[in-house]
């Protein structure tokens, strides 16, 4: 359970780039208004349609109003016999790399499990930016990214310290007493480029 409540995540993938998605949910019976916000989300950032679903065949995917909902889009549904994860190697591979980078990532800063779901989109949010030769959200939306916002995760966070309030020759900068668990923290000079 995350500090929102979320119990479980799910991942869209796309075929052509593989940019990731993730949505956090409470309960399984979520999925469809998370495909549903999905497919609205990419007509309005990149106007193209979703023309193919492909999912693992389990229950939270068949719903008479989700595949109605698919009927009426002319949104063709492909899936897989329940229990054969080795036929979507794609979604397979990226769900297991992102439970165990989550799971080495918390391991790593001695985190609480409530911060699962944060570092499960952070999981995601690189990848989806930083790659070889061409990064997965190029792709998608079709031009390059600044990435001067990444940071390490879990640094230490510094605040500066005003001139009014203090000496010439006293630090500038004040260590904060919380860590940050944020890939979009503030912090200079520290890539998360790893």
């Amino acid at each position: 359970m995350s500090l929102g409540g979320s119990r479980y995540f799910i991942s869209f993938i796309d075929d052509y780039n593989r940019h990731t998605w993730i949505y956090l949910i409470e309960k399984k019976s979520e999925v469809f208004d998370c495909f549903r916000n999905l497919k609205n989300l990419v007509e309005r950032e990149v106007a193209r349609m979703i023309r193919c679903l492909r999912s693992d065949g389990r229950k939270e995917y068949f719903s008479g109003q989700f595949n109605g909902y698919l009927q009426q889009m002319e949104i063709r549904h492909e899936f897989n016999c329940r229990y054969t994860p080795e036929k979507n190697v794609i979604a397979e591979t990226k769900n297991r790399s992102v439970v165990e980078a989550t799971r080495a990532m918390m391991e790593e800063k001695s985190m609480h499990k409530f911060y699962g779901a944060e570092v499960v989109r952070n999981t995601i949010y690189i990848p989806n930016r930083i790659r070889e030769n061409v990064s997965a959200h190029e792709l998608y939306f079709g031009r390059k990214f600044n990435l001067r916002h990444l940071r390490v995760f879990d640094s230490i966070a510094y605040v500066h310290v005003p001139n009014e309030k203090r000496r010439k020759i006293d630090t500038k900068v004040e260590k904060c007493n919380k860590r940050v668990t944020s890939v979009i923290t503030p912090i200079p000079n520290k890539l998360a480029l790893s």
